[in-house]
């Protein structure tokens, strides 16, 4: 093993979207970065015991789901995968159509926003099932062999059913529809391909050519629960489940058809183990969409107890160093040296981190940990800017830390607004940041409601920011992490408290106090516990 000094530039800490980690690295690399998450069972996500994986935004979802489609994809010969995502793969216009197949007679066949119902009540899980169902056939028309017994009555009629609605199969326009053209709820089947199915459909037309989509669907539904399965393997991974920002409508419209979605995976996955098939839905799915749809009074909690699994980071108690973001961080500092061939250091931590930081003597793993909202997208995030900034280093120290501070505030508070554009428009997001800036630390709700009556004269952001209740405006902010309260007992909605407490004092989360260039009024005593800076002293609860 080489003696070469391990410089920050040469680490692998990876990319903030796993996505482009995978594409960047490949497929081996991935798989040596991944670290396996503390409380999730791989086996049981493999041999579909859970097919639900929720957590919040960062915490490692899309990194979960390319890996295990990096095993299963160990053994090309007899497992196929295919990748979904949500957001990129199913646009507006397919969107639309789905809420619209579940509207009986309906006239909307014009794509006109407006005119998309948006009634909770209406269900689109057949038409998710229908799609599933033909994403799969898809998938394994590119092979003669598997999953299937492709010789069976019931899946040559199925996918001949299938080919009448949407085109041929071999059809690259065909494969990326999500549903076929309809009209006032019934579809037009290609004559040629439903010429030898014998259908005995209420058609709608003296040609035997329209029918409802939903009298099609639930018969491709039945023939797929009739099919023969053999030997092999199909994996779908389904990312990506966002909801859309800055237009209610949109976003009403995907809570429902998120909520559509995960009933269609549970509908098909009851059927895949009862009848012994080979098919595995697996789907990540964003915490706050999973709140967002319980909210609106949608059962759903039984399918996610059963069969879901949480992704958390946190850790009650232990041995600090065995925290699994550090641990996490630390097996790409070790899959490094591998990689380069460096002698491995005795201790990671010792060999590439100093063991205190700022004036306090904070433990540098408590600073890191500090640093974040207890996600690996933060660790990340903090440590490619450091090895930006300071790439020959090869040792993190001090000044490491003060050279990211502000980029690593300024790309945080970029992903908070994200968030927050979901309820606010952009000029209350920037109100928002005008009202937080250059608060005392801690500050009250009163002293938060007097900033926005001082600065609404001066800033038109403001004014249109107090035309919200104060009380829900620090509920959201609590809710994303921006904030929370300050004391003995500190209450942050990343450490697993739900509720802000408003009769305590309130504080901005570490990270982002220089960035709203905050005014600390609180001090204490210079210890391990606290944080200490150039210009403030600040206490980590």
């Amino acid at each position: 093993m080489s003696k070469k000094e391990l410089q920050l530039k040469d680490i692998y800490f990876g990319k903030t979207d796993a996505y482009n980690e995978y594409l960047e690295y490949g497929t081996d690399t991935f798989k040596g970065l991944f670290f396996e998450f503390p409380n999730i069972d791989i086996s049981k996500l493999l041999n579909g015991s859970t097919y639900y994986i929720f957590g919040n935004k960062g915490t490692g979802k899309t990194m979960l789901l390319k890996y295990l489609e990096s095993v299963v994809l160990e053994e090309p010969a007899t497992q196929f995968t295919e990748f979904i995502r949500f957001k990129r793969d199913i646009d507006d216009e397919e969107r639309n159509k789905i809420k619209r197949s579940s509207v009986v007679g309906n006239s909307f066949e014009e794509i006109i926003d407006k005119d998309i119902p948006n009634d909770f009540t209406l269900d689109c899980s057949l038409a998710w099932q229908v799609y599933l169902i033909k994403v799969i056939v898809n998938r394994l028309a590119e092979t003669e062999y598997g999953v299937f017994d492709r010789t069976d009555e019931n899946w040559i009629r199925m996918c001949d059913l299938i080919e009448a609605m949407y085109g041929s199969l071999s059809d690259k326009s065909s494969v990326k529809k999500i549903l076929p053209q309809m009209k006032r709820g019934n579809i037009t089947l290609k004559y040629k391909e439903a010429a030898n199915l014998n259908l005995e459909f209420e058609w709608e037309d003296e040609e035997k050519k329209q029918v409802p989509f939903s009298t099609v669907a639930k018969e491709i539904v039945d023939l797929y629960s009739k099919l023969k399965p053999v030997e092999d393997k199909i994996y779908i991974f389904i990312d990506e489940l966002e909801l859309s920002f800055k237009n209610s409508k949109k976003y009403q419209r995907d809570v429902a058809l998120i909520r559509d979605l995960i009933f269609a995976i549970e509908y098909l996955s009851d059927t895949n183990r009862t009848k012994g098939y080979n098919v595995y839905l697996l789907t990540a799915i964003r915490s706050e969409v999973y709140k967002q749809i319980i909210s609106k009074g949608m059962e759903i909690n039984k399918t996610v107890h059963d069969f879901g699994v949480l992704i958390s980071w946190e850790q009650k108690g232990g041995n600090l160093k065995e925290h699994p973001l550090l641990k996490m961080l630390e097996k790409r500092i070790r899959y490094t040296e591998e990689q380069l061939g460096i002698e491995p250091a005795a201790d990671v931590w010792d060999a590439y981190f100093v063991p205190t930081i700022s004036e306090s003597e904070k433990d540098v793993k408590n600073y890191i940990l500090d640093q974040t909202w207890l996600k690996p997208r933060d660790i990340i995030r903090l440590f490619t800017i450091i090895q930006q900034q300071k790439a020959l280093k090869t040792k993190v120290d001090q000044e490491c830390f003060d050279a990211a501070r502000k980029r690593y505030a300024e790309e945080s508070w970029a992903e908070f607004e994200e968030y927050l554009t979901v309820k606010y428009s952009d000029t209350q997001v920037e109100g928002i940041k005008k009202t937080l800036t250059g608060l005392k630390l801690p500050f009250t709700v009163k002293d938060f409601e007097n900033s926005i009556k001082a600065k609404k004269g001066f800033y038109e952001e403001v004014a249109e920011l107090s035309k919200i209740g104060v009380p829900g405006v620090l509920k959201d902010l609590y809710n994303v992490g921006i904030i929370g309260n300050y004391g003995s007992n500190s209450r942050f909605i990343f450490k697993g408290d739900d509720d802000i407490d408003p009769t305590m004092p309130i504080t901005i989360h570490y990270p982002l106090i220089r960035f709203f260039k905050a005014s600390i009024t609180f001090y204490t005593s210079r210890s391990k516990n606290a944080h200490i800076s150039s210009d403030y002293e600040y206490l980590s609860n």
